[in-house]
């Protein structure tokens, strides 16, 4: 689960540290007051995309640092495929820092580490749950997710996408067979002025940010040398000064004629003239360093043309160098292909036949599969739709043929009726936001017997609810947090009275600069928070009464 989260420098957060516990962890306060960026900081630490819009501003950079404790096997395996160093107890250190000239700086446990593999490491870690799960939901390309969660398809799912990839490509081959002549050469020559313009290139991976960070020291050299050239001026002779490694061999001399005659200033001098040769020392390398930083203007105009050169080579091929590499391989692949037709269009169309028929079987194996686990989706959805006061709700799954993808061969999209008498319909024509968290929340109750992570965040997932329906909603989640930890941003008086830990997000102006802030509510700071979120600013007795009522019924 997340212990610990220090966020500096995000957005209009300066400095947080926050201590989650066990159980449900509620994050309130004011709309805009940055309850959001908390989440997208943890998105950010978990690998999730970002950018340098997300630093404060004047800051230089951003950095986000988790801490997690008891972490499950699950994601023990994951350390291991990543070569990562695990600490004893079972905790993980994960950090993130964020430089205002786009880079990322990315640690698991100490160790440096790619944002992919901060990614892969993250989905072990915590479930973030908010609106954009909403428009998946509405979104039936992703409906099948849902139910391979359910029903445990990744592997078959694997199993069938390896296949589907491989049948692809064979089939990219035989298009490229079927190309005419005039086509083909066409083709030909365009790849070998591609590759050869890759490969002349001398393209290698890490060179532009290795180029970027030469040309800002040959733009400052003149700014490194001066320093220190006026440095060795202070350290050596010249017409005007001894200079102070001189000076410093003259005061050894001085103490020394002083120890002929008192014996602790023999010691004194013995230290000076070691200080004097560490200085004269010291002096020699700077001079050395002087040597080293000299530069030909000219070295200044290569950089700066190489990193232009690589600069429309990724416009062409890809963002990095690893892109434009692997365009070179699929490159030198697809020339090979087409220069070295060994391989007839019949025993090609021969194969793609024999393929298509695992993969027909393997896709009707994934269809049996979800529609097995539709039938346990929609009575168990429906079930908790029941509880959270929508038990009329009727929800199927429709099933819809199509040509084979690399989601398999069916079009999923689930249907609901919210009331009686009314026609199943997609949730996008029949759903309305209240409507929609609760479905959803009931979809995460569902999948999170199935679901390893350690937490699970739930991003205003209370939009548009109030009444009974946001209490059984409050309630659902509680019992949700009985399994793996919650974190919950809320607006609802409800869910914030069954908090187990209760966090204020309050924003301030100060020296005409936004500050954010997120403390801990004692019982006293609770009952005033879910007052204020029953009446707003102005809060009386009788409601801070009713929050009191809240809380104490909550937990009883």
């Amino acid at each position: 689960m997340l212990s610990d989260l220090r966020i500096e420098n995000i957005a209009v957060i300066e400095s947080a540290a926050i201590s989650f516990g066990d159980g449900l962890n509620v994050m309130s306060g004011e709309t805009g007051a940055g309850k959001s960026i908390i989440i997208d900081a943890l998105s950010a630490v978990l690998g999730e995309r970002t950018s340098k819009e997300l630093i404060r501003t004047g800051a230089e950079k951003a950095q986000v640092t988790a801490l997690f404790s008891n972490c499950e096997a699950n994601v023990s395996r994951v350390l291991d495929s990543l070569d990562v160093p695990q600490n004893d107890d079972k905790s993980l250190l994960v950090s993130r820092t964020i430089s205002f000239d786009g880079r990322n700086s990315c640690k698991i446990n100490g160790c440096p580490v790619t944002v992919t593999m901060l990614k892969t490491l993250g989905k072990e870690l915590i479930s973030i749950h908010g609106q954009h799960d909403s428009q998946n939901l509405l979104n039936p390309e992703c409906h099948y997710k849902y139910l391979d969660a359910l029903g445990d398809n990744e592997k078959l799912y694997l199993q069938y996408l390896d296949r589907y990839t491989a049948y692809s490509e064979l089939y990219r081959k035989f298009k490229a067979l079927s190309q005419n002549e005039e086509e083909k050469q066409k083709r030909i020559e365009f790849l070998r002025f591609e590759i050869n313009e890759i490969e002349n290139a001398g393209v290698r991976v890490g060179e532009y940010d290795e180029l970027c960070d030469r040309r800002d020291l040959y733009r400052n050299s003149e700014k490194v040398i001066g320093g220190l050239r006026d440095a060795l001026a202070l350290l050596s002779d010249s017409d005007e000064s001894d200079g102070i490694v001189n000076a410093m061999f003259e005061a050894s001399k001085s103490v020394e004629k002083s120890a002929a005659h008192y014996e602790p200033a023999s010691k004194l001098a013995s230290s000076l003239l070691d200080i004097t040769y560490a200085l004269e020392e010291k002096k020699n390398e700077i001079e050395q360093t002087i040597y080293d930083c000299e530069f030909d203007p000219a070295k200044l105009a290569e950089t700066e043309e190489r990193i232009s050169f690589l600069f429309r080579l990724k416009e062409k091929y890809g963002e990095t160098e690893s892109d434009i590499l692997e365009y070179l391989e699929k490159s030198k692949d697809e020339l090979e292909t087409l220069q070295n037709m060994n391989i007839s269009k019949d025993e090609i169309e021969a194969q793609l036949e024999k393929d298509k028929e695992v993969l027909l079987d393997l896709a009707e194996r994934l269809t049996s599969a979800r529609k097995h686990a539709a039938s346990e989706f929609e009575v168990r959805v429906k079930h908790e739709l029941s509880f959270l006061d929508m038990p009329n709700v009727e929800i199927s799954t429709s099933f819809e043929r199509c040509k084979l993808n690399p989601t398999g061969a069916d079009v999923i999209e689930f249907l609901i009726s919210p009331n009686p008498g009314e026609a199943l319909k997609p949730l996008a024509k029949i759903a309305s936001g209240g409507e929609l968290s609760r479905i959803m929340l009931a979809i995460q109750n569902v999948l999170s017997s199935r679901d390893n992570v350690g937490t699970m965040i739930f991003d205003e997932i209370d939009t548009g609810v109030s009444g009974s329906a946001a209490e059984k909603i409050a309630r659902s989640l509680k019992n949700v947090s009985k399994k793996c930890q919650v974190i919950c941003v809320t607006h609802s008086a409800q869910v914030a009275s069954y908090a187990d830990e209760h966090f204020l997000i309050t924003k301030e102006v100060k020296n005409e600069k936004t500050y954010t802030r997120v403390d801990a509510l004692d019982r006293e700071g609770r009952i005033g928070e879910v007052a204020r979120i029953i009446g707003g600013v102005n809060v009386t007795e009788l409601q801070l009464k009713s929050a009191e009522e809240m809380i104490d019924s909550a937990s009883a």
